[in-house]
């Protein structure tokens, strides 16, 4: 049939099934070109086969059936697809980040980025303290505490503290100062208490730290610095995240632990 393709095509020139083509259909995502009324046979045109490869490009992406109808409902204005397409960016790439700088074999290596932060639902607690050491058994604690009632974590953000102090915008950090911190932890949002904390996503300028917690200092009055030479105002504390610590994983050795300082910017 002129200018039409059958099913069976589709399948062999898109790499996919007859039921995921049919699937796609039912979902609302696909409407064949024409359908005969006496067999049922399928046919399709070349915008049936272009619109089926986006959808697989978006799917391999990680975006669901439902996120893509939703673009597609909304006449393709990307912004609702950004919006899901973001946080997934901005947690692959501190990914790749962090294993990058890991390899690079460099002692206290420091890396600068802007990112923007994804929306967060936690289980917070505030406390005050002055060293690392502080930090990790306050949020152990608090960690087994959402365990304990039954919390379900979110797998694909790090626990962070929030620390409330601005020593280093002055290139002053101590670990004598004893601060207000907040520990977080990323709930799974469906799954929150109602007195979970909710963090709206935001622009936030990165400093990844890879080395011994001792020169940590180094890295935030190097994020104060930088702030300062980049023209930038902050819009917030400063969120230490830790990638690669104490806590994932026993026998990691302290100069491969990676530290992601995140400070909110205007």
């Amino acid at each position: 049939m002129e200018n039409f393709v059958t099913i069976g095509q589709v399948v062999k020139s898109c790499g996919l099934s007859r039921a995921t083509i049919l699937r796609l259909e039912d979902k609302g995502l696909l409407k064949p070109a024409r359908i005969d009324a006496k067999s049922g046979y399928r046919y399709y045109d070349n915008h049936n086969v272009s619109q089926i490869m986006q959808i697989k490009h978006l799917l391999e992406m990680g975006l669901t059936y439902d996120n893509i109808l939703l673009y597609y409902q909304n006449n393709g204005n990307p912004s609702e697809l950004l919006k899901l397409i973001e946080p997934r960016f901005y947690s692959i790439k501190r990914i790749y980040d962090e294993i990058r700088i890991r390899n690079c074999n460099a002692d206290d290596a420091i890396e600068f980025n802007t990112v923007m932060l994804p929306e967060y639902v936690c289980f917070t607690r505030d406390f005050r303290g002055a060293t690392t050491d502080d930090k990790y058994k306050a949020m152990y604690g608090l960690y087994h505490e959402a365990v304990e009632r039954g919390y379900r974590l979110l797998a694909s953000e790090p626990l962070f503290v929030i620390n409330h102090r601005d020593d280093y915008l002055r290139g002053e950090y101590s670990t004598k100062n004893v601060i207000d911190y907040t520990c977080c932890i990323p709930l799974e949002p469906d799954g929150a208490p109602d007195d979970a904390v909710t963090y709206p996503s935001c622009r936030a300028l990165s400093c990844i730290h890879c080395g011994d917690y001792s020169k940590l200092g180094d890295a935030y009055n190097s994020l104060g610095q930088k702030l300062k030479d980049m023209g930038l105002k902050p819009a917030g504390d400063v969120r230490g995240l830790g990638l690669v610590a104490s806590y994932t994983g026993r026998d990691i050795s302290m100069s491969r632990y990676v530290s992601l300082l995140a400070l909110p910017i205007d």
